[in-house]
């Protein structure tokens, strides 16, 4: 059974998530994640409304230049800083300044998001994550599973390492891991895109 906000969409035929036309190497990123992975601060999103535990992020660029500073965003106008381990990841830092020139934006937020198997992120919207507040969300699928199923309103969709993908995420969205592996992505905010 849809909820509402599935209904409406689904009843408009409304589509939220595109692929985007960029040149990159997954391998590349993931490589240096799982290089850097063990020397990385632990951290947790902790929301409990929104996600069942399980869901760890880490920050390439942050409002404070902390790589734990993963949170509530307390300036919606400002401009992330580059955090303490931008140093392990220069292919990555590479791939996200040539995503800076070619859209001629600034960066947001940039993160790791790892959700562990058998974990949920519950229905929740990100309400400025989209164009009308000049801002913008990509993922880079890095690690995936074929019984991770994610959802924008009623779309249903499963994106595989290899491409680079925007989706409106003002728009009420979930994810649920029932696979035996993590599901790993660099989630890419961009501001004026």
């Amino acid at each position: 059974m849809l909820l509402p906000w599935q209904f409406i969409s689904k009843l408009f035929s409304l589509n939220f998530t595109y692929k985007i036309d960029f040149d990159f190497d997954y391998q590349k990123i993931l490589k240096e994640y799982n290089k850097a992975k063990k020397k990385l601060p632990q951290g947790e999103y902790h929301s409990s409304i929104d996600h069942n535990g399980g869901w760890d992020v880490i920050g390439l660029y942050s409002e404070t230049g902390n790589s734990l500073d993963v949170g509530v965003i307390k300036n919606p106008n400002f401009i992330a800083k580059p955090t303490e381990i931008i140093n392990y990841f220069p292919y990555t830092d590479k791939v996200i300044k040539e995503l800076l020139k070619k859209y001629n934006c600034k960066p947001r937020r940039i993160r790791f998001s790892n959700l562990k198997p058998n974990r949920i992120i519950k229905w929740h919207r990100d309400w400025d994550e989209c164009i009308e507040y000049r801002n913008s969300r990509l993922h880079i699928p890095l690690v995936v599973n074929d019984k991770c199923q994610s959802y924008l309103c009623h779309e249903k969709y499963s994106w595989n390492p290899g491409g680079i993908f925007y989706g409106d995420y003002s728009f009420p969205h979930k994810i649920l891991n029932y696979g035996k592996t993590e599901r790993l992505h660099l989630i890419i905010d961009l501001k004026d895109p």
